[in-house]
C-alpha cells in the first residue's frame, strides 16, 4: 500500500471516528436517555471503531462486499436494540464507494434504504415518546405515514449527496493517479530525448575527431618499424587532433552554458578551416538574430555537412547561403563533389542527426543528391517556428 492509500484510510477512520463520538455524545447528554441505550450505544459504537482499522481498501472484491454487509447487519441489529445509527449508515454508503464498484454502491444504498426505513418504523413509538435522540433535520409527525415520507426523502437525498460525494474524490484521486503516471511517463521521455541529444553532440563534436585519431595511432603503430619518419609524422597529427578533441570539447560546454551564440560568426570559422584544405568556398550569410535552440541546431548541421563533404564528397567548390524570405529561414549548402544514392543506406548517424536537429529546431531538412552531381542540403524554418523557440 503506498502513502497516499494509506493517508485515504486514515482520513476515513478518522472522520468514523469523530461521528461515531458525536454520536455517543448525543446519547449522554441527552435528557430522555436511559443507560441501558448509552450503554448499547457505547457497545456499538466499539464495535464499529474495531472495523475501521480492518477497512478492506485493498483487499480482493469478496472480502470488501463481505465488510459493508457485516456493517449494515450490525446496524439493523442496533436499530432492533433501539440504538438510532443514521450517520453510520450514511458514513457507509461514502466508504462504500471506495470499496464496491457503482453497481454494488447502488444496491448497498437500496439495502440501507430499507433498513432505515424498517428501522425507523421500529422506534417511531420511541420517536414519539423522545426517549431515543433524533436528528432534528427530521420532522416526526404524529401521523405515522408522513413522518415515513419525511424520512424517505431525507435518506434519498443524503444518500445521494454521500454517494456523489464519493464519487467526485474517486474521480480527483484517479486524476491525480493519471497526473502522477503522465508525470512519470515525462520524466521518462525527456531522460530519453537527454540521451539522444548527448549522442547527437558527441557524435557531431567529438566522432569523426576521434575517428581520425584512431586512424592516425593506427598507422604510427604499423609504421614505427618500417618507416619511423611517417610513424613520427602520424604521431604529429594525432597530437593536433587531440587538441582538436580539447577544442570541441570547450566549444560544446561553452555552447551549452551560453546564452547567446553567434551563428554568422561560428559558421565564417568553420568556413577558414576548410579553406584551409585548398577547398573554394563562397559564403553569402544574410541571417537575422536567431534563438540560441535554433542557432545551435543549424550551426551542428552546417558542421555535419561540412565534413562530410570534407571526407567523403571529393569537392572543390562549397556555397554555403542562408536568408530569410516573407515565409521562412532558408539555409543551403551545396558542392560540387561525387555525390551519392539517397536511397542507398548509409552507415552512422550523421543524416539522421541532421534530420532530427532540424526538427528540433521547428524546420524541414531536404537532400538533394544523386552520383556525379554533387549535393545541396537545404534546411528551411518557418517564421512561426523561429518565433516559438525565440
Amino acid at each position: 500500500m503506498d502513502l497516499s492509500s494509506r493517508s485515504r484510510l486514515w482520513t476515513l477512520r478518522c472522520a468514523e471516528w469523530l461521528l461515531l463520538l458525536a454520536m455517543m455524545l448525543l446519547f449522554v447528554f441527552s435528557q430522555t436517555t436511559s443507560l441501558e441505550l448509552i450503554l448499547k450505544c457505547t457497545g456499538f459504537s466499539v464495535l464499529f471503531f474495531l472495523l475501521s482499522f480492518i477497512l478492506p481498501i485493498e483487499r480482493p472484491l469478496w472480502q470488501r462486499r463481505t465488510y459493508v454487509a457485516l456493517e449494515v447487519a450490525l446496524i439493523g441489529i442496533a436499530t432492533a436494540l433501539g440504538v438510532e445509527f443514521s450517520g453510520i449508515l450514511f458514513f457507509l454508503l461514502l466508504k462504500s464507494c471506495f470499496l464496491l464498484s457503482r453497481q454494488d454502491v447502488i444496491i448497498t444504498a437500496i439495502a440501507g434504504g430499507i433498513v432505515y426505513l424498517i428501522g425507523f418504523s421500529w422506534l417511531y413509538p420511541s420517536f414519539m415518546q423522545r426517549t431515543i435522540p433524533g436528528f432534528d433535520c427530521i420532522t416526526i409527525q404524529s401521523d405515522f405515514h408522513i413522518s415515513l415520507l419525511y424520512v424517505l426523502f431525507y435518506y434519498v437525498n443524503i444518500s445521494i449527496f454521500m454517494i456523489l460525494l464519493g464519487s467526485v474524490i474517486i474521480a480527483e484521486r484517479n486524476s491525480r493517479q493519471r497526473a502522477e503516471m503522465l508525470s512519470q511517463e515525462v520524466e521518462t521521455l525527456a531522460a530519453h530525448v537527454e540521451r539522444l541529444r548527448i549522442a547527437r553532440e558527441l557524435h557531431d563534436s567529438l566522432g569523426h575527431t576521434l575517428t581520425s585519431l584512431s586512424i592516425q595511432l593506427e598507422v604510427a603503430q604499423k609504421l614505427r618499424e618500417r618507416n619511423p619518419e611517417k610513424s613520427f609524422l602520424s604521431v604529429d597529427n594525432a597530437a593536433l587532433l587531440t587538441s582538436q578533441c580539447l577544442q570541441d570539447v570547450r566549444q560544446l560546454v561553452q555552447t551549452m552554458r551560453q546564452s547567446r551564440l553567434n551563428l554568422n560568426e561560428a559558421l565564417h570559422e568553420l568556413i577558414e578551416q576548410m579553406r584551409q584544405q585548398t577547398i573554394a568556398v563562397q559564403v553569402d550569410l544574410r541571417l537575422p538574430t536567431l534563438s540560441l535552440q535554433i542557432s545551435h541546431q543549424l550551426y551542428c548541421i552546417l558542421k555535419e555537412g561540412l565534413i562530410n563533404i570534407q571526407k567523403h564528397a571529393q569537392a572543390s567548390n562549397v556555397v554555403l547561403r542562408g536568408y530569410t524570405t516573407s515565409e521562412a529561414l532558408l539555409v543551403t549548402l551545396q558542392d560540387d563533389g561525387q555525390g551519392f544514392d539517397p536511397e542507398h543506406p548509409t552507415v552512422g548517424y550523421g543524416l539522421r542527426g541532421m534530420q532530427e536537429r532540424s526538427e528540433l529546431a521547428g524546420g524541414t531538412l531536404h537532400i538533394m543528391t544523386a552520383p556525379g552531381q554533387g549535393t545541396q542540403i537545404q534546411v528551411m524554418i518557418s517564421h512561426d517556428s523561429s518565433s516559438r523557440r525565440g
